[in-house]
């Protein structure tokens, strides 16, 4: 019984560490297209606006949509602590989610999340 105990309580201690580890605060400010927006005119970048300057060769930006993920290039800065980057794909109607993933100025954390817009045809 007393196992039975040891192993619930490491999982509890597990399960509470990650929820603290995973608390941090998102530096992502806002994005072009905008977080749930509901686009009738196709992309053709994705911009992300984060609270310090990130470090290209520590980020990564993936865009899927309903034929699956679509091909990107060339990711940058222009300097206004961003992240940009080029659609080469064709944006077609439906449901997209931007994933993101990064490191801002000295902060050594790597922060990740995700956000969707959709894109309709006029």
């Amino acid at each position: 019984m007393n196992r039975m105990r040891i192993y619930c309580l490491t999982g509890l201690v597990l399960i509470l560490a990650s929820c603290v580890t995973g608390s941090a605060d998102s530096p992502l400010l806002s994005a072009e297209p905008a977080i749930d927006a509901e686009l009738t005119r196709a992309p053709r970048t994705l911009r992300l606006y984060y609270s310090a300057l990130p470090d290209v060769s520590q980020s990564n930006l993936r865009l899927v949509g309903p034929q699956g993920e679509l091909s990107l290039r060339g990711l940058h800065t222009m300097a206004a602590d961003d992240l940009m980057i080029e659609i080469l794909d064709p944006v077609t109607p439906g449901e997209y989610t931007v994933h993101w993933t990064t490191v801002v100025a000295e902060d050594p954390t790597v922060y990740e999340g995700a956000y969707s817009f959709s894109y309709a045809a006029p």
